[in-house]
C-alpha cells in the first residue's frame, strides 16, 4: 500500500549501553520517610531502577512489538506514524483503531489484541497507532498538533490501509482522539467505545439528578485527583519544554516520572504495582530509546489550547467505567452528548488494556455484537 512501510524496530546496542552507563551514574536525592505522598517512593525506585539495569531485556520486548506488526505510514503532510495492525485470519473484517493516551503506548494493547481476535465471533483487524511524538511516530516540527489534528491523521491512516468504515476506542488522550474521529466521520466511524468517557455535568442541570450512589462515589475519585494529583498536568501542559531537559537526560529521573502514575492510577496496593516491571519499564525504555518525552508532554499544551468539544455524537457509543480511574462521569452526563447504547462498570484503574486486558475486551468484543455489522 501507498506510503506504508514494515517497519522492524532494533535499537542500536550503542543506545542500550548508554541507558546502562546513565544508570550507573545516577545521583539519588535524600528522601523523607512519606510512603509516596510526595512522589515516586525511593526505595521502590531503587528496587526497579536496579531490575531495569540488570535483568530486564528490551530486545524481549523489542520483539513482541514487531510480532504483532510494526509497521509505518508517510501522512499527506510528510509525518511519519507508527502503528501496529494485527489483522484477522477471517474475511471481512472490521477495523478498531485503539488510541492510547500519556504515559502509555501502543505497548498497552500488546496482551489485548490476541484476546479481542480470538474471542470475537464478528473478525476483527486491529490498528494501534503511536500518536505524534510519542515512540517511533515522527515528532511534530511545529505547534498545533491536538487531539482534533491527530484525529485527522488517523483518519488518513485508516484510508490508506483501504478501511471505509471503522470503530474507534480510546482512555486518556486516545479518548479524546476517538471523539474527535466519531464527530469529524460520521459516514466512516461507526461507533464509538471509551475506557475514559470525556462528558462534563449539564449545565443547566442539577448535576446529580438521574445518578446512582455507586456513580457519585466514583466521582469523588476524580474530586481526589483535583486535590492530589494534578501537579505534573500544570506543569505539562504550560511548561513541558522545561521539563524535558531533565527527563530526556536522566533514565532515573524519566522513570520516576512515569511510575508515579502507573502507581497512582493502578488499581493496586501500596508498594506495588498491578502488571509486571518488564510491561512497565518496556513502556519506560520506548520513552527513553526514542528521546519521546517532551514531545509527547508536548501533547498537554497542544491540547490545552484547543479545548475540549461538546459537539454530540449520533453513532452508537459505549462506556466502560474502571472504578479507579481518573474520571468516572455518571451515564446521565454521557448520554448528553452521546448516543450511549450500553454502559458497563469494572474493577481496575486508569490503563485498562494494560491493567485488565479480559474485561476490557469483553466490553468491546460486547459492543461489537450490538452494532450487527
Amino acid at each position: 500500500m501507498e506510503n506504508i512501510e514494515k517497519f522492524m524496530i532494533n535499537v542500536p546496542e550503542k543506545d542500550i549501553d548508554l541507558l546502562h552507563q546513565k544508570i550507573d551514574l545516577t545521583r539519588w536525592p535524600d528522601e523523607i520517610n512519606h510512603k509516596w505522598s510526595h512522589g515516586t517512593d525511593l526505595n521502590f525506585l531503587k528496587k526497579l531502577t536496579n531490575y531495569w539495569r540488570n535483568e530486564f531485556h528490551w530486545r524481549d520486548h523489542e520483539k513482541k512489538i514487531n510480532d504483532i506488526g510494526s509497521y509505518r505510514y508517510t501522512t499527506k503532510s510528510g509525518l511519519r506514524l507508527h502503528f501496529l495492525h494485527s489483522k484477522s485470519k477471517k474475511d471481512n473484517a472490521i477495523p478498531l483503531v485503539m488510541t492510547h493516551g500519556w504515559p502509555g503506548s501502543i505497548q498497552e494493547f500488546l496482551k489485548i489484541i490476541p484476546i479481542i481476535q480470538k474471542n470475537s465471533d464478528v473478525p476483527v483487524d486491529i490498528i494501534c497507532p503511536a500518536l505524534p511524538g510519542f515512540g517511533f511516530s515522527d515528532k511534530p516540527t511545529e505547534t498545533g498538533m491536538d487531539s482534533k489534528q491527530i484525529a485527522i491523521l488517523q483518519h488518513e491512516l485508516l484510508m490508506a490501509l483501504g478501511y471505509d468504515k471503522y470503530i474507534v476506542q480510546g482512555g486518556d488522550w486516545g479518548a479524546t482522539v476517538s471523539k474527535w474521529m466519531a464527530e469529524l466521520y460520521p459516514d466512516h466511524c461507526i461507533g464509538i467505545h471509551l475506557n475514559m468517557i470525556i462528558a462534563w455535568p449539564p449545565a443547566d442541570k442539577d448535576p446529580l439528578e438521574n445518578t446512582s450512589q455507586e456513580e457519585q462515589k466514583l466521582m469523588a475519585n476524580y474530586e481526589k485527583y483535583k486535590e492530589q494529583g494534578v501537579g505534573y498536568f500544570e506543569i505539562q501542559k504550560t511548561k513541558p519544554q522545561t521539563l524535558g531537559y531533565g527527563l530526556n537526560d536522566s533514565p532515573v529521573g524519566l522513570a520516576a516520572w512515569i511510575v508515579e502514575k502507573f502507581y497512582g492510577w493502578f488499581d493496586g496496593e501500596d508498594n506495588k504495582l498491578v502488571v509486571s516491571n518488564d510491561e512497565v519499564l518496556g513502556i519506560v525504555s520506548l520513552y527513553w530509546f526514542t528521546e519521546s518525552i517532551t514531545s509527547s508532554t508536548r501533547l498537554y499544551k497542544e491540547n490545552g489550547d484547543l479545548g475540549f468539544s461538546f459537539e454530540n455524537i449520533k453513532q452508537p457509543m459505549a462506556g466502560a467505567v474502571f472504578e479507579r480511574d481518573l474520571i468516572a462521569p455518571p451515564r446521565a452526563w454521557a448520554e448528553e452528548i452521546y448516543n450511549v447504547v450500553q454502559w458497563n462498570s469494572h474493577k481496575g484503574g486508569h490503563f485498562a488494556a494494560l491493567e485488565q486486558p479480559e474485561s476490557l475486551s469483553k466490553d468491546i468484543i460486547e459492543f461489537i455484537k450490538k452494532l450487527k455489522i
